[in-house]
């Protein structure tokens, strides 16, 4: 009997040791729990606020030059995407280019023949191939990308278009109003079922990238007369 008690008596007591551990480490996980959590807060009051869609709209219409009565209804996707790589196929085919005229203006062949026959330029001639290579496709980019809106707005029944322009780093803007715009196809085009006239414009519209479809369904619809 005196056994049992004994046995007992070491078990609350080993129990009650260990619960004041418990107690003891979870208040200090506590501690550094709220000194942790009062980092980070102190720490995200240091950063600026994420750019909200209203000012990252009023941002677009300044960059735009786009009137604060418009309010902003379609945004293209990857516009710094597309305007590195028409950038880059410029820069491409403006260096081949000018290799090209240089080396038919000099008469003077800039790569050796008895090195070239071992690559893929073959005879110094060549230059003047990838050099219209180059040229049609920078043109085709070109052309695509002029008729890719990067941004529509809209102020009441009148719309504005922004695309990119053939300067490096501007946009050129351009007008029509509500029910101008009507779908259209061409053949031997990719595009069909994405070609859409704005006005006396072809461009190249994605409906899911309107604010609401509804604006997509508005901007086509021919505003009844009084």
């Amino acid at each position: 009997m005196s056994a049992l008690l004994k046995t007992t008596h070491y078990m609350r007591t080993t129990f009650s040791n260990l619960s004041w551990k418990a107690l003891s480490l979870n208040t200090k996980h506590f501690d550094i729990q709220s000194r942790t959590f009062g980092h980070v807060s102190w720490f995200n009051q240091q950063l600026p606020r994420p750019v909200t869609s209203q000012a990252k709209e009023q941002q677009y219409q300044e960059r735009d030059k786009v009137p604060s009565s418009y309010q902003l209804i379609y945004r293209a996707p990857m516009e710094s995407y597309v305007a590195w790589s028409m950038n880059v196929s410029s820069l491409t085919a403006t260096i081949i280019g000018g290799a090209a005229l240089y080396q038919f203006s000099s008469n003077q062949p800039l790569l050796d023949t008895s090195v070239t026959q071992t690559t893929l330029v073959m005879h110094a001639e060549d230059i003047y191939y990838f050099a219209l290579g180059f040229l049609a496709i920078n043109s085709v980019l070109r052309l695509v990308v002029s008729k890719f809106p990067l941004r529509i707005y809209k102020n009441e029944g009148k719309y504005l278009a922004v695309y990119h322009s053939q300067l490096p780093g501007s946009v050129s803007q351009h007008h029509f109003n509500q029910g101008d715009v009507k779908e259209v196809s061409y053949i031997f085009s990719p595009w069909n079922g994405a070609t859409y006239k704005l006005g006396n414009k072809t461009s190249l519209l994605l409906e899911q990238y309107f604010k609401t479809p509804s604006e997509f369904q508005q901007i086509m619809t021919t505003p009844k007369k009084d």
